[in-house]
C-alpha cells in the first residue's frame, strides 16, 4: 500500500504512481501554455478528417464513373445533335477518369489519416499531416494561408511538444484542464464546412 495518502488512483500509467512520471503542478503549467496549440491542431484534425471522408466518397464516385465509361457507358451521340462529336476514345477517357479518381482517393486517405493523427495527437501520423498540409499550399490563396498556418502548428516547438510522449503523460495528469473554444472559432469551422459542401454540390451540378 502506498505511503502517500494523496497519491492519485486509477492512473493511466498502470501500476506506477502518477507523480513518478509527471509533477502535477509543473504539468498544469505546461498544459496551460500549450492548450491553445493543442486545441487548434485538434480542430484542424476534425476538419481534415471530414474532408478526407468527403474526398473518399467523391473519389469513389469518379472511379465508378471511369469504370462505367470503360464498360461502354459513354453515349455514342452528344445530347445536342448540332454539336460536333468529340474525337474521344471511351476507353482512354474512362481510364483517365478512373486513374484521377484513384489519385484523389489516395490523397483523401492520407488526409483522413493525417486528420485523425491531429485529433488524437498521434506522432506516428504527424508526417501524413505534414504531407497533406504541404499539398494544400497549392490551393492559392485560401488553401495556401490555411496550410501554411497548419504547417506552423505542426512544425513549431510547441507542435513538437504537443506530439511528444511526455505531453501525453501531461494530458493524462491534467484531465481537469479543458480548452474553451470561442464562438468565433465555431463560426469559422461552420463556414469552412459550408464552403466544402457548396464546392461538392457545385461539382455535382456541373456534371449533371
Amino acid at each position: 500500500m502506498s505511503e502517500n495518502p494523496y497519491e492519485p488512483t486509477g492512473s493511466a500509467y498502470g501500476s506506477g504512481s502518477l507523480h513518478s512520471n509527471v509533477d502535477l503542478s509543473q504539468a498544469e503549467i505546461i498544459r496551460k501554455s500549450h492548450l491553445s496549440h493543442e486545441a487548434n491542431l485538434q480542430s484542424f484534425g476534425c476538419l481534415y478528417t471530414l474532408g478526407g471522408i468527403l474526398g473518399i466518397i467523391g473519389s469513389l464516385f469518379y472511379v465508378a464513373m471511369g469504370v462505367f465509361i470503360l464498360a461502354g457507358g459513354l453515349p455514342a451521340q452528344p445530347a445536342n445533335q448540332n454539336a460536333p462529336v468529340p474525337n474521344t476514345n471511351p476507353a482512354a477517357a474512362g481510364l483517365v477518369v478512373a486513374l484521377l479518381g484513384l489519385v484523389f482517393l489516395a490523397i483523401s486517405i492520407v488526409q483522413l489519416l493525417g486528420g485523425r493523427a491531429m485529433q488524437t495527437l498521434n506522432p506516428r501520423g504527424k508526417v501524413l499531416a505534414i504531407i497533406i498540409s504541404a499539398i494544400g499550399l497549392l490551393g492559392f490563396p485560401c488553401g495556401t494561408l490555411i496550410s501554411a498556418y497548419l504547417l506552423y502548428l505542426l512544425l513549431s516547438a510547441k507542435g513538437e511538444m504537443v506530439f511528444s510522449d511526455h505531453y501525453k503523460e501531461i494530458i493524462q495528469a491534467t484531465p481537469h484542464i479543458k480548452y474553451k473554444t470561442s464562438i468565433i472559432v465555431w463560426i469559422f469551422l461552420f463556414l469552412l464546412i459550408a464552403v466544402i459542401l457548396m464546392g461538392i454540390i457545385a461539382a455535382v451540378v456541373s456534371r449533371g
